[in-house]
């Protein structure tokens, strides 16, 4: 057992005298590391800060990660932002503590920082360090101050030259515009041709004149305006304390213009898809109209289609295909996503819907009308009490020309819901009877009568007198008084149907005369002894 003891108890020794010789050589190089680190820091290597082949300061220690020259060239790159400035204050050039550094400081902005390494290699306290990096910071900004201030007078009098020069040219330009205008009035003809304006009359010229002048005078007062709002902040910024508001200036109207350029090109894409669906559906409706005007001359004949749909089918059509391109190029618009564009859409179509019930009424009722065929241009119609010749038709109304040459507009609502009678069409079908009821007493034989009516009606013209088309009489009530005569022709005029109703009433009277019958009227009474006829003479032939 004790041999045991023993070898573990060597066997421990020999662990610890490994160890404390690890730790020895651990030791050992971080000396030897301390000592470079120390080295570096007390070598005597220097870096000027230079600005235009100015020292300004030097550069003792590198600090961090930095480097000499990196530091350096930071502290040239401050000392310059600090000459942006363009008045500089000796109080506002200070020093401050910050853990093992001390912080030469212009303001807010940090110029250098130096430590103990410094101290070291210049063999002065920190105080006195301080002092000398002040020192050469302010005197480096006294040479330098009165040379950057004068640079920034000279430069904003040369802009405020060269925009009182503008201006000027400015004035010059349409000074010479008002002159042109005024000895040469031929510009305005000229002008007006071009914009494809009214042609002036010569009493015109001196107003249209003044007219042109005063609007050359609001282009001017507006580019002055605009070269002077350009002027200010242009000249604003050349100074630092006042560069803000220069700069504030500017982005109220630069932001805008920007931002307004960004969202162009970046809706670039969808605009180029826009014109190509357009260019697209411009071929395709070009088609469509082809294809309409053929099947409107006759050229291309469908199956139970009648040339007259084809300008109302072609036209619903091309409806329908601008309500599907407008519901592509929809979601394309810009804006299309936005919440306020989406709710002024379904206003302006709350709008729509509310307001346009009795067009849409119309043009429903001017749809069923087109393929009902009830009548057609140049159809003589009467709609209620209105009879005339059409003369105008589409979706949403009907005009009618009546006999006494007066246009009246019927809505297509109207016409669908009351009731509507075409002349034209009854004529060419099966031709129109014209009538007219008389009145005789009984004291007249019938047959008389007949015969009458019906030698009135084959002298009117425009009356059919061909077999089948006779004309005939209907005896229409047996009154107190007198019996009712109705004579019934066919015409195929109905155009003219009320020139010859009137020519009919005219044979009937000169007939009725001849023969020696008298007309009585409905209501019309007479006492008499019998002795006079109310029979008129007839005229003696010459």
């Amino acid at each position: 057992m004790p041999k045991y003891i023993l070898f573990a108890l060597l066997f421990s020794a020999c662990i610890i005298v490994q160890a404390q010789e690890k730790d020895s050589l651990e030791q050992l190089r971080y000396r030897q590391t301390r000592s470079l680190i120390d080295s570096l820091k007390t070598e005597h290597a220097v870096y000027p800060v230079m600005i235009q082949n100015d020292t300004v300061f030097n550069i003792y220690e590198k600090i961090d990660s930095k480097s000499m020259r990196e530091r350096a060239n930071l502290c040239a790159v401050r000392i310059k932002q600090l000459l942006k400035r363009d008045i500089f204050s000796q109080d506002s050039l200070v020093h401050a503590d910050s853990l093992d550094f001390i912080l030469i400081k212009y303001g807010d902005l940090t110029i250098t920082e130096f430590g103990q390494v410094t101290a070291n290699k210049l063999n002065a306290t920190n105080a006195e360090i301080t002092k000398a990096y002040k020192r050469k910071v302010r005197t480096y900004l006294r040479k330098v101050q009165p040379n950057i201030l004068k640079g920034k007078i000279y430069k904003a009098v040369i802009y405020l030259a060269l925009f009182v020069a503008l201006i000027a040219v400015v004035r010059f330009i349409f000074s010479f515009l008002k002159k042109l205008i005024i000895r040469n009035d031929q510009l305005i003809y000229r002008l007006t041709k071009v914009f494809k304006a009214y042609r002036l009359k010569e009493e015109d010229k001196q107003l249209a004149v003044n007219g042109f002048l005063k609007v050359t005078k609001w282009i001017q007062v507006i580019t002055i305006v605009i070269v002077v709002y350009f002027m200010l902040p242009a000249t604003l910024r050349i100074f630092y304390y006042t560069k803000k508001t220069g700069d504030k200036l500017f982005s109220y109207f630069l932001d805008p213009f920007l931002e307004f350029l960004h969202s162009f090109i970046s809706y670039l894409p969808s605009l180029i898809k826009i014109i190509i669906i357009l260019l697209i559906f411009r071929l395709f409706m070009k088609l469509v109209n082809f294809f309409f005007n053929e099947v409107k001359q006759g050229n291309i004949k469908l199956s139970g289609f009648y040339q007259e749909w084809a300008t109302p089918t072609g036209n619903i059509v091309k409806f329908l295909l601008y309500a599907f391109l407008l519901t592509i190029l929809f979601p394309l618009l810009p804006g299309a996503d936005s919440q306020i564009f989406k709710g002024v859409t379904m206003f302006l179509g709350l709008l729509l819907s509310l307001g346009s019930t009795s067009v849409i009424a119309n043009g429903l009722s001017g749809i069923i009308m087109t393929y009902m065929r009830p009548f057609k241009i140049g159809d003589r119609i009467e709609v209620d009490t209105i009879t005339g010749i059409v003369v105008q038709k589409n979706l949403l109304i009907t005009r009618v020309r009546t006999p006494k040459n007066v246009v009246v507009t019927i809505p297509n609502s109207k016409i669908l819901s009351g009731h509507s009678q075409n002349y034209t069409t009854a004529a060419e079908r099966s031709n129109l009877i014209i009538h007219s009821t008389i009145t005789i007493g009984y004291d007249v034989d019938w047959r008389i009568v007949h015969k009458l009516l019906l030698q009135a009606s084959n002298n009117t013209e425009g009356i059919i007198k061909q077999m089948g088309k006779e004309a005939f009489v209907l005896q229409k009530s047996l009154d107190d008084y007198y019996v009712a005569y109705e004579v019934n022709a066919y015409t195929a005029q109905a155009d003219k149907y009320q020139l010859i109703q009137s020519e009919l009433h005219k044979n009937i009277l000169e007939e009725f005369n001849k023969a020696g019958v008298e007309i009585m009227s409905p209501h019309y009474r007479a006492n008499r002894n019998g002795d006079a006829l109310t029979i008129p003479e007839l005229p003696e032939d010459k």
